[in-house]
């Protein structure tokens, strides 16, 4: 059978109103905006930001330029660019993402090292981080500077455009309804309700702190018991075992706030071997920046005294310290991570691993203060000191200690690691 010219014409421009029409569609949308051509009000530092964080910065990035970037998970996250604008800080780009790995890190810094022209680098790097095996070994950045400097790969993929639907449906809902109420059957389906919502959200949905950013939860008293697995606290310490006692705490927690420390510590825990593949990153990391002259510093962020604890009861506290003393062979180590005042009380976290928004304010305010101790912006920086204050100038040490050339500054609920030229 032949087809007729007119039939033949009309399917082929249909196929191709088919095929353009995710093209369009992110042309106008443009979920992650790469073009930024029409404004639609839309939530994309929420919605498209949490759909794939890097492939949003990796977009945003050449646009700012900062020559001061933050690299590292969501405790990184935390610390906005807002934050560091208050001070007056407007050369400060936050590259961290949400559940970011060590090779998502070094991705990034790879990326960094060929587009921007930096100054200072701080790389959050808590110690859990350093198993291959954390969150599966993730790695999302490839992907983000693929569609980044692909326009035509960015405009054709269906998760861009399935990121520009979702953002659509938030700012105009009625238009998911129109759509969800479509069907081509006379008769359609009744939908009951069902006690299955809750099925759709994953764990880490339901546990993520920006659902309760501006909670304060008051310290309870009573007891938290929890199993100790492996004893032998301190061993191998020497003359540092004294900056590592046991952490006694007895009190309940909130229900979120338990569960992570009784399950997710363990698994934290339970099996972590160290990687020599992401040390050896890490190496790198600090190698080039003290070859270009850029200013690195290491932030180990805080958790609740509890999850600290479950370091030792796995018999990890050695291994705790030395990846400081290792660390700061490399660059000065910005430590928050140790029992304190300040990460005993529960109004300073949103959950066992993560802190508040006016912590994070106050741990800015500290790096502010160790990148350039004599800049007009400590002057603000220093009025956001409570429960916190790190070892920025002599006035701030309450302690030092010193090991070899492995020196330990003592602040207020800070320590700042690092080993002098002997």
């Amino acid at each position: 059978m032949r087809l007729k010219p007119k039939l033949y014409t009309a399917a082929l421009a249909l196929t191709a109103l088919a095929a353009l029409a995710p093209v369009a569609f992110n042309l106008l949308v443009d979920a992650y905006d790469h073009n930024r051509w029409v404004d639609l009000d839309l939530n994309k530092e929420e919605i498209s930001v949490k759909a794939h964080y890097p492939l949003y910065k990796m977009i945003e990035y050449p646009r700012i330029k900062a020559s001061t970037v933050i690299l590292g998970d969501s405790r990184a996250r935390a610390l906005q660019d807002r934050y560091w604008q208050e001070l007056g800080r407007n050369d400060v780009y936050n590259f961290a993402y949400g559940g970011a790995t060590v090779y998502e890190i070094y991705d990034t810094f790879k990326y960094l090292q060929e587009t921007a022209d930096l100054d200072t680098l701080i790389v959050s790097l808590p110690l859990r981080s350093m198993d291959a095996r954390f969150k599966g070994g993730m790695n999302r950045v490839p992907e983000a500077i693929a569609l980044a400097d692909d326009p035509f790969g960015y405009y054709t993929n269906w998760f861009v455009a399935k990121t520009g639907w979702s953002l659509l449906t938030d700012r105009y809902p009625a238009l998911g309804h129109v759509v969800d109420n479509l069907s081509f059957h006379p008769v359609q389906s009744a939908k009951a309700a069902e006690f299955g919502a809750l099925e759709t959200l994953s764990v880490e949905a339901l546990l993520d702190p920006s659902l309760c950013e501006e909670c304060a939860l008051k310290t309870p008293k009573g007891a938290l018991v929890l199993p100790t697995v492996y004893r032998g606290h301190g061993l191998g310490l020497g003359h540092w075992a004294g900056f590592w006692p046991d952490i006694t705490i007895e009190r309940d927690l909130p229900q979120l706030f338990a569960k992570q420390v009784g399950t997710n510590g363990a698994a934290d825990w339970r099996r972590f071997k160290q990687s020599g593949d992401l040390w050896a990153m890490v190496e790198e990391i600090a190698a080039w920046c003290a070859d270009n002259d850029v200013d690195l510093f290491f932030l180990i962020p805080p958790t609740i005294s509890e999850m600290q604890r479950r370091i030792s009861d796995f018999g990890l506290t050695g291994a705790n310290h030395k990846f400081r003393e290792r660390l700061a062979t490399l660059a000065p180590v910005v430590d928050l991570d140790y029992d304190t005042a300040f990460t005993r009380d529960l109004v300073n976290f949103t959950d066992a691993y993560h802190f508040g928004s006016d912590p994070a304010r106050k741990i800015v305010g500290e790096l502010q203060q160790l990148i350039d101790p004599s800049s007009a912006e400590t002057v603000t920086a220093r009025k956001r000191r409570g429960l916190l204050a790190c070892p920025a100038v002599d006035e701030d040490v309450t302690q030092t200690h010193q090991d070899g050339t492995l020196e330990l500054l003592e602040g207020t609920s800070c320590r700042l690691w690092r080993h002098s030229n002997g």
